[in-house]
């Protein structure tokens, strides 16, 4: 992995809600770190102040890399700031139930179990490998957002019943962004899809 080089920038990103495309696709690795890697992350952070979150997937702003952010306490003047840059998770141990709720699927919330604690290895925006063995709070939002760049929603980890009720909310998000796209407000899912093809070219490797 390289870091940082110049290269052309990523333009004003955006917070999607599904079922845009880049919500439901694999991320890929990053190969390399370039400005505008490190502009899409002080974009992002904003977009999560903004929104009120503690956690941010690029796939969440439609871009198709492994890469996300944390803050658990949501402010910028408050807690710390972490990117985490092709993340593998391991060593899940433990489990525990709490409510979830995603800035892509705006007024949802969900009990979701996960395991208590986990391992996490990433690379920093600096280009440095790293290592943190997690539990909590943070543990939950690095796995939440680790479910993102698998293109997996919190909603797919739901028993039946409460997926079934999840179902009717999800039917909703897909009529208003098909209404979007009708009007020409959202791009067709042709258009998207060459779009994150286009920012993997860029940026991923082959594999």
């Amino acid at each position: 992995m390289t870091s940082p080089v110049e290269s052309s920038r990523l333009g004003r990103l955006e917070l999607v809600e599904y079922p845009h495309p880049a919500l439901l696709r694999r991320a890929r690795p990053l190969a390399r770190i370039d400005d505008a890697v490190h502009d899409a992350v002080e974009q992002m952070f904003e977009i999560m102040y903004q929104a009120g979150g503690i956690g941010l997937a690029a796939t969440q702003v439609a871009l198709p890399y492994r890469l996300f952010i944390v803050n658990v306490e949501a402010r910028p003047d408050a807690g710390e700031e972490l990117v985490f840059i092709n993340p593998v998770l391991s060593r899940p141990r433990g489990n525990a139930v709490q409510e979830e709720g995603c800035l892509s699927l705006p007024g949802l919330r969900m009990d979701v179990r996960r395991p208590e604690r986990i391992v996490v290895k990433a690379w920093s925006l600096t280009g440095e490998p790293f290592e943190a063995d997690l539990d909590g709070l943070l543990a939950r939002v690095v796995q939440h957002e680790f479910d993102h760049l698998e293109g997996r929603l919190f909603t797919d980890r739901l028993p039946d019943a409460a997926a079934l009720e999840a179902r009717r909310t999800l039917d909703t998000f897909r009529e208003v962004f098909a209404g979007k796209q009708s009007r020409g407000e959202v791009p067709v899912d042709a258009e998207l899809l060459a779009q994150l093809d286009r920012l993997e070219a860029e940026r991923c490797g082959n594999a």
